[in-house]
């Protein structure tokens, strides 16, 4: 025994007659790798290694670390015996450190060790549903019976196939075509609101002998490119039965030039989004508002919420001071004799109450959820946003370091479970899109390449923002889209995803796509990052049972106070009973990662039991673990995706942090547990050590600067919360 503080253990070689033969010989002492070579040695398995000059292995351990370990395995074993909510029997992985060769010293912890559990919220089994509450009514008054003219609503119903108006259209239409008076429009997402506004104003032009040179009678203002666009696409398709009426566009992503030809050459109807109008309406001297009829602002909570609204006044009164509407009263009698201001909101606060007061003059409040036509009193309006009545909002609560794996099974789950789906996910910003975009396509192919591109480079990134994803399925497609890629990119996306005739497809995106989009058969929504409000909820929830569809959502929340949000705000937005339901995440990963197996095999026909130990189908945990294991692996060789998921784990966190101070109690960034949330990102670093990576590159590079003293903590979160705002502004590329 030697006289240092390490602990000497001695081992008998395979040829000695003391030591069994048996493959059941346990040995301790000493790391993992060490304990299996001398088992398959002992075994007469393992290489013969030369033992040293008096025959023995000595394998010296730190006495302090066994300490550990022996503590921790002991912790690790009660956790386990006192999770109630699983009666599993979870894989150890022995995986201590990795296995770059020596170069990579960071720790492996398993999938289902030390995973906080939820304490407050338990599983439902509700299957209760509910009527659509956005629907078109089969039962009410057709198109002409609101008052649309012949050839408008023969188009309606035989070229676009809307047979009967919604609620919402019901109560709007005759309002606008009887009244000249300004209107706030609220209705859940959804409901139809584009036709609702778009059609009187149809209507009243169609009336008149109006060509492109007649004039600008109408502007439509958005937050986002893409609803600007989507908006653009109605106009057009209802303009095949009135020829002469002409919408444009100005939205910025594409040279001036080009939108000033457009309006040089005339246009009746604009959609816009308010910074490029504003421009316009500065610099552009063809642009000519004298006689604008109509301002609609479609989204007014998010054209405040992005800070448009000095941009949104100096149009107005811009608009204002060129009105010449009075020199025209007899020229157009089918028009309105003063401008007609809309706001349309699926929600209604504080900052929208601000915008129409500014805006609007004695508005006519519309609302579906009262059946309610009147006056709008702001000051003391307290109007409750619902979501639609068919739709199943489901909640899972998933520990940090199970939300990647989590997400694998639930769209593999979407994947295995029907014949065809479209699916959302949201994230909280552009970062961990292209990231999670990345994990979910490798080996991927574009499915959409052209055999003659034109343009290689434009072919390139296309090709990375639309891929299929063989690790799901052969027959799914994956897609891409946020703020920071070019509007040509984005356009193309959008208009790839909404053609797709693959059997699946699933949109990874930020918020840019949750705003009036009414993207075709939505099945299901998963919301993998929580919202910053319980509004851009109802937004994002709203891109799902759309028009009276069933649709259903996902909520992934982490245990702790985020489990409080459900109470909090869901049950107020999901008012129904059953329509808000809780599921196990462990049920979910057994869905998503069992074996499946093929119809026909004695396998299949063989009767399953559930106490099988060589039942395949039981083994989920372990292909969980093995699949997200092969995440890190790839990106430990890798380095660029390495650095990626680095950056979208400190974008994450800085997104996390800007969640509304009346939302803190749910969201608190100082309570995450950084470590198990950089797991879900395939890190084996701590954020610690993410730091000094950092920090080494660029010493590497030469790069160094001084050191700077340690950030005041609260400094430094409201330093990361202006980052992530500027960051979420970006989105939208104004």
């Amino acid at each position: 025994m030697s006289e240092d503080d390490g602990l000497l253990l001695n081992f008998a070689s395979a040829d000695t007659p003391s030591v069994s033969s048996k493959k059941t010989a346990k040995v301790s002492g000493g790391n993992w790798k060490e304990r299996r070579k001398l088992q398959l040695r002992l075994t007469g398995r393992g290489a013969n290694k030369k033992n040293d000059a008096s025959g023995v292995n000595k394998i010296t351990v730190d006495s302090s670390r066994m300490e550990r370990v022996k503590q921790a395995n002991k912790e690790a074993g009660k956790d386990r015996g006192s999770d109630s909510g699983s009666s599993r029997k979870r894989v150890k992985f022995a995986e201590s450190k990795g296995e770059s060769g020596g170069k990579d010293n960071s720790y492996v912890s398993s999938l289902f060790t030390s995973n906080a559990e939820t304490t407050t919220l338990k599983p439902t089994t509700s299957s209760k549903t509910y009527d659509a509450s956005n629907a078109p009514l089969s039962d009410s008054t057709t198109f002409p019976g609101l008052g649309i003219n012949e050839k408008l609503s023969t188009h309606l119903t035989d070229h676009l196939r809307f047979k009967h108006p919604t609620k919402i259209q019901r109560m709007v239409i005759p309002t606008l075509l009887a009244q000249d008076n300004d209107v706030f429009v609220k209705a859940q997402t959804g409901s139809g609101k584009t036709l609702a506004f778009l059609l009187p104003l149809f209507h009243r032009l169609m009336s008149e002998d109006i060509t492109r040179e007649s004039g600008l009678f109408a502007v439509i203002l958005t937050p986002t490119r893409e609803l600007a666009t989507q908006i653009y696409g109605v106009l057009e398709t209802l303009t095949r039965c009135h020829h002469r009426i002409v919408p444009g566009i100005v939205i910025g992503g594409e040279k001036k030039k080009s939108e000033k030809a457009r309006l040089r050459k005339g246009v009746n109807i604009l959609v816009a989004t308010p910074g490029r109008l504003a421009d316009h309406l500065e610099n552009t001297k063809t642009l000519d508002v004298s006689q604008l009829r109509y301002l609609i602002l479609d989204e007014g909570d998010k054209l405040v919420e992005l800070g448009f609204e000095e941009t949104i006044t100096s149009i107005t009164n811009k608009i204002s001071q060129n009105s010449r509407i009075h020199e025209t009263l007899t020229k157009w009698k089918g028009l309105p004799s003063k401008r007609i201001n809309v706001l349309c909101s699926a929600t209604m606060q504080n900052n929208v109450e601000k915008l129409g007061s500014i805006i609007l003059q004695n508005p006519t409040m519309i609302q579906v959820e009262k059946q309610h036509i009147g006056t709008v009193e702001f000051e003391e309006s307290e109007v409750g946003n619902t979501a639609p009545d068919q739709l199943i909002q489901n909640i899972v609560v998933v520990p940090p370091k199970l939300r990647l794996v989590t997400l694998n099974a639930m769209l593999s789950k979407y994947i295995r479970s029907s014949e065809a789906s479209r699916t959302i996910v949201f994230f909280s910003c552009s970062d961990s899109v292209n990231f999670h975009f990345e994990v979910f396509t490798r080996n991927g192919k574009n499915p959409n390449k052209k055999q003659a591109a034109e343009d290689i480079e434009e072919e390139e990134e296309e090709e990375a923002n639309i891929l299929t994803a063989p690790g799901l399925s052969s027959s799914t497609t994956v897609y891409k889209l946020h703020g920071s890629l070019s509007q040509k990119i984005r356009t193309s996306t959008l208009n790839h995803f909404i053609k797709d005739t693959t059997p699946h497809q699933i949109l990874f995106c930020t918020d840019v796509a949750s705003r009036g989009l009414d993207l075709p058969n939505i099945a299901n929504v998963i919301e993998y990052d929580p919202p910053f409000t319980i509004d851009d909820h109802l937004h994002r929830i709203g891109r799902s049972a759309r028009l009276g569809n069933k649709g259903n959502a996902t909520l992934f929340l982490m245990p702790g106070i985020e489990e409080a949000y459900v109470d909090g705000k869901l049950r107020v937005v999901h008012p129904n009973e059953g329509s808000l339901r809780i599921l196990n995440y462990e049920q979910i990963l057994e869905d998503g990662f069992a074996e499946v197996q093929e119809e026909g095999t004695a396998a299949a026909a063989a009767p399953a039991k559930k106490n099988d130990p060589k039942r395949k189908t039981g083994k989920w945990d372990i292909h969980a673990t093995t699949w997200h294991l092969d995440i890190e692996r790839w990106l430990l060789e890798d380095t660029g995706a390495h650095d990626r998921a680095g950056h979208a784990f400190t974008s994450h966190i800085r997104a996390y942090a800007t969640h509304l101070s009346s939302e803190r109690d749910y969201f608190n960034v100082k309570l995450l547990h950084l470590g198990h949330l950089a797991k879900s990102f395939g890190l084996r670093e701590t954020p610690k050590k993410l730091g000094k990576s950092i920090n080494h590159e660029s010493v590497s590079t030469g790069t160094t600067k001084r050191r700077k003293k340690d950030e005041d903590p609260r400094k430094k979160m409201l330093r990361m919360a202006r980052l992530a705002v500027n960051s979420a502004s970006s989105e939208f590329n104004y």
